[in-house]
């Protein structure tokens, strides 16, 4: 029988060898001073570098996920955590551990917690050309479909693991956090942002395809206006 925990935290990773050692000491040493019961899941997309053997040296479990990708990496992961309250965060110490701190403090205000580099107070070290990207998937996505939302690309985020529960996600790409959000917002769920400064990775380079993300965000702007329609 799988062991409760108060807090899961869900790291999907792949090829991070030289970074998730530092981020999992980083969050082991914030959790250590707020929960007594937590644990780190790294969800490992078959790195071809030592990865897993850091992740598990420095204390983390890892699990290799079954089906590729960034959404079945979450939607894996979630199904094993074990924690009451569910925090996802990218393996490349763009998002600081310290920010867990921020929202365990405010985890009765809402079923989900967005760090939000886009309101009031929250800023974003990234290129003119990525951050006018991510600017325009925000808007459109927000604007089309009517969400009082400022940054639903956010990939850093706190889940009540009871309300997670109640959504079904499909996408397997990076889209899945939009559809998370879009299903969130039409059950009801109370949904807050809250400001977070987020800075580029120390090592290695981003995964993410500029070509793919495009086709994957058309994709599930569209699944996600019928389903708003509805």
């Amino acid at each position: 029988m799988m062991e409760k925990k108060e807090v899961s935290v869900v790291v999907p990773a792949y090829d991070e060898g030289k970074n998730i050692s530092h981020l999992i000491a980083g969050i082991k040493s914030i959790l250590e001073g707020i929960e007594s019961s937590f644990e780190i899941l790294v969800v490992d997309a078959g790195s071809r570098d030592d990865t897993v053997d850091q992740a598990r040296n420095a204390g983390a479990e890892v699990m290799v996920q079954s089906k590729p990708g960034y959404g079945m990496a979450l939607k894996e992961g979630f199904e094993a955590a074990a924690g009451k309250h569910i925090i996802t965060m990218d393996a490349d110490l763009s998002h600081d551990p310290q920010f867990i701190a921020d929202m365990m403090e405010r985890r009765d205000e809402a079923d989900i917690i967005i760090a939000s580099r886009y309101v009031r107070g929250g800023t974003a070290d990234m290129s003119r050309f990525r951050r006018l990207l991510s600017v325009i998937l925000n808007r459109v996505f927000c604007l089309i479909l009517s969400l009082p939302y400022r940054d639903i690309s956010s990939g850093y985020r706190f889940y009540n693991r009871e309300s997670l529960r109640k959504i079904e996600i499909t996408s397997r790409d990076f889209d899945v956090l939009e559809e998370i959000l879009v299903k969130a917002h039409s059950q009801g769920f109370r949904i807050v942002e809250i400001p977070f400064h987020y800075k580029p990775r120390i090592h290695g380079k981003s995964h993410a395809r500029l070509i793919r993300f495009g086709i994957s965000f058309g994709k599930t702007l569209f699944r996600m206006w019928k389903l708003r329609r509805n």
